[in-house]
């Protein structure tokens, strides 16, 4: 990436954030633009609505070699609209939007020589880059585009290369299912009543309490995004709906699918079950003696 790039990214949320971090090791200036004020980028920030821009977050824009546009969906579209009337014609466009689908088509309203990147980290930007997949979708590639992917490979962190459609179909199987799966079960501890503590069951509902925990402590705007926007998500869904129904049958109907879906996976999944030896070696929530 040439040094000295002229950054503005639209929304300083924590993965609006993250990208600056990344970002200065070989940038310019890097300017924010966001409704509210924002810790400890004061003077590199514009107030602004990101649908109806002030004329100095436009001009910020304008004089962007990458513009990033880190908002969720519910706004995404229309900043979209309002920004990309202001791009200068090699810039690089940068989204992080959890679904690629519709972001795909907004390439069409570019102007001809702008880059455009889809970004879909799949972890919580505090954990950091090393050793992290991240989706990447090349909706036009160019010079630009490639030294921001080599930016990102610097990291360590493992790049994955998808169209829209294969991003968003994936995704659906392997985010969005275990989120449905997730939020199911809080549903159910939420109407649970019981006195034991939460952390009272077997080790692998250990494993998915921490991942709900986890889960719980971000945006449920991100998460609505997830099991809406995604054009598989209904397909996915019902999928999952029908792998349940399939334990209601009787003992020797649920043995039989068990033993066949088991034959099918089990052989490839023997890394992950060592990893869970490993995880399960200590209590993962140690409980106090009760008498």
């Amino acid at each position: 990436m040439t040094q000295g790039s002229q950054v503005t990214i639209i929304g300083a949320g924590r993965v609006g954030l993250k990208l600056a971090e990344l970002l200065m090791t070989s940038s310019g200036r890097i300017r924010f633009v966001d409704h509210r004020p924002v810790a400890g980028i004061d003077k590199n920030l514009i107030m602004s609505d990101a649908i109806h821009l002030t004329l100095e977050a436009e001009s910020a824009i304008a004089g962007s070699d990458i513009v990033v546009l880190a908002l969720p969906f519910t706004v995404a579209g229309a900043a979209f609209r309002s920004a990309c009337r202001q791009f200068k014609g090699d810039a690089l466009l940068i989204e992080t939007l959890s679904v690629k689908t519709k972001p795909a088509s907004w390439a069409t309203n570019l102007p001809r020589g702008v880059e455009y990147l889809g970004l879909n980290p799949l972890f919580s930007p505090e954990l950091g880059w090393a050793n992290r997949p991240i989706a990447v979708v090349a909706y036009r590639s160019g010079p630009r585009l490639e030294a921001f992917l080599q930016l990102l490979r610097r990291t360590t962190a493992s790049l994955v290369a998808l169209d829209a459609a294969a991003h968003d179909q994936l995704l659906a199987q392997r985010q969005l299912a275990t989120h449905a799966l997730l939020l199911s079960l809080a549903s159910i501890l939420r109407d649970e009543n019981t006195e034991f503590p939460l952390e009272v069951g077997p080790p692998p509902y250990h494993l998915l309490l921490a991942g709900l925990g986890r889960m719980l402590t971000g945006s449920p705007e991100t998460f609505a995004e997830i099991q809406t926007e995604n054009p598989f998500a209904p397909t996915v869904r019902l999928r999952l709906i029908a792998a349940l129904e399939k334990l209601s049958g009787n003992g020797q109907e649920v043995l039989d699918h068990l033993r066949s879906e088991w034959s099918d996976l089990a052989p490839r999944l023997k890394p992950a079950a060592e990893t869970c030896e490993h995880l399960f070696a200590d209590p993962i929530f140690p409980l106090e003696r009760r008498e």
